[in-house]
């Protein structure tokens, strides 16, 4: 039986968002010294760039449109050697069996191919591929970044990253610089992150697809870190976003 537009739409979205998930922790260097926003962009640039983090974590997915139909959920472990080695193993799951296959399966294959290809910095929080400009107010010990797509690449969010004064990433928010798919009017995108044995780590990633035809589909994604580096995470901070 052929996938419908609701499914290729909705793998199409998620899948994208794989690549910017592991693909974009920064380590966290504590500073206490002030520090220009040109400065902080520049650190934030360079922390992204970094690599060799081993981590072990468990993934809890769930997916389907506003409706309640096509819903499924899938639990996962999942190993990144420091050589960019990613495994999966699926633990439990439920739902859709569309679901499962067309947006969860596709969306992990998706993501070990980038790291077998090497493909990361493609997606990466540099110059190469956006402009950073440091917005004025937001809350105290925060400062707001917005990130500007160099092009029009599915893989790319048009939107602002908040980060903490030392210079780690707390949230992320906006829209896929590219539609992934002809079914897809956009995808909003909001990502938080926690920090982990020094290493700033993605806590949830939520994205909701405006589909032509179908409506809203909309994805979750929720980690939950067990060992960082060879360090091992309490399981009352695994999954703690500042």
């Amino acid at each position: 039986m052929k996938p419908n537009p609701t499914h290729r739409a909705a793998a199409a979205a998620v899948s994208v968002i794989a690549i910017f998930g592991l693909t974009s922790f920064l380590e966290a260097n504590l500073e206490t010294d002030a520090e220009t926003p040109s400065a902080l962009i520049q650190r934030v640039v360079t922390q992204t760039t970094r690599s060799g983090i081993a981590i072990r974590a468990t993934r809890e997915m769930r997916a389907g449109t506003r409706s309640g139909k096509h819903m499924g959920w899938m639990s996962i472990e999942t190993t990144l050697s420091s050589s960019g080695v990613f495994n999966w193993t699926i633990v439990d799951e439920g739902g859709s069996e569309r679901t499962r296959s067309k947006v969860f399966r596709a969306l992990l294959e998706s993501e070990s191919d980038t790291w077998r290809a090497g493909a990361r910095d493609a997606a990466a929080l540099t110059p190469a591929n956006y402009r950073f400009t440091p917005l004025p107010g937001g809350r105290t010990g925060q400062v707001q970044i917005r990130l500007t797509p160099k092009r029009q690449d599915p893989t790319l969010i048009d939107g602002v990253l908040t980060v903490s004064a030392d210079g780690y990433p707390m949230l992320l928010e906006g829209t896929l610089a590219k539609s992934p798919s002809f079914w897809v009017k956009s995808v909003r995108v909001v990502k938080r992150f926690g920090r982990f044995a020094g290493v700033a780590l993605p806590t949830t990633v939520e994205s909701t697809a405006d589909l032509k035809m179908f409506g809203e589909s909309t994805f979750t994604m929720q980690y939950r870190y067990s060992e960082v580096n060879g360090r091992p995470i309490p399981q009352a901070m695994a999954s703690i976003a500042p």
